[in-house]
């Protein structure tokens, strides 16, 4: 039987040898494993990219004081606040340690907790929030304008038009003509902070925690209480 001819010498000299099985399948293997790996990636960053957590979205409707009274230079009423919560994720949100906080002269003043609950995916819950401000001292301006009416309680109807066109409306019937032009009555402004705290569980295994928070300042009339307008 012929026997094969072998290699020339020069090409063992170069270091020429043939490659065994054992290291083309350990080739394949590791070829294999990398595509794995893109694969999972890219799938990963797809449901990422369309599962991604999103904090959710507040939108202060209305601010009221139903009740306002003034004595001795403090001043202490009830505050209520109306927002709407969106949930901008496909999956559901569960909100719970969410508060209502109220600040004047960047002191905090009254605050509340809002129970625990679930917004489903891409809906809108109103969140109507209702407490009583114990007394707080004023600063001196305020102070006077509100001495210089007798201590009352001012009760305000629930219901109504926006406190915010309100409030300028009536600014605008109280505002002289330019030739008659006389200082602006004293403004109370408090600052409302609204936290709103949940986590979003993706695909029913990852969790992701979410937080927003809305800061409005609030201009409130130091006499009577009506709230002049608010801003976001």
């Amino acid at each position: 039987m012929a026997r094969s001819p072998e290699p020339p010498r020069y090409y063992a000299a170069a270091g020429y040898h043939r490659p065994s099985p054992s290291s083309s399948v350990a080739a394949s293997c590791v070829v294999a494993a990398l595509f794995i790996l893109l694969a999972a990636g890219g799938a990963a960053a797809a449901l990422f990219l369309l599962y991604r957590p999103q904090a959710p979205a507040i939108a202060v409707t209305a601010v009221q004081l139903p009740s306002f009274a003034s004595r001795n230079g403090t001043v202490a009423f009830t505050f209520q606040q109306l927002a709407s919560v969106r949930n901008p994720n496909r999956s559901p949100l569960a909100h719970y340690d969410s508060s209502l906080r109220v600040a004047y002269a960047g002191g905090e003043v009254g605050s509340m907790y809002i129970p625990a609950g679930q917004i489903d995916g891409g809906r809108t819950q109103y969140m109507a929030t209702s407490f009583t401000v114990p007394a707080f001292a004023v600063t001196s301006s305020a102070a006077a304008a509100a001495s210089s009416s007798p201590a009352q309680t001012i009760t305000v109807p629930a219901s109504g038009p926006s406190p915010a066109a309100v409030g300028a409306v009536a600014l605008q019937q109280e505002q002289p003509p330019p030739q008659q032009q006389v200082a602006a009555p004293p403004v109370m402004e408090v600052d409302s902070l609204l936290v709103v705290k949940g986590k979003v569980t993706i695909l029913r295994v990852f969790t992701h925690h979410v937080v927003a928070a809305k800061v409005c300042r609030i201009g409130v009339s130091p006499a009577d209480g009506r709230v002049l307008g608010f801003r976001c």
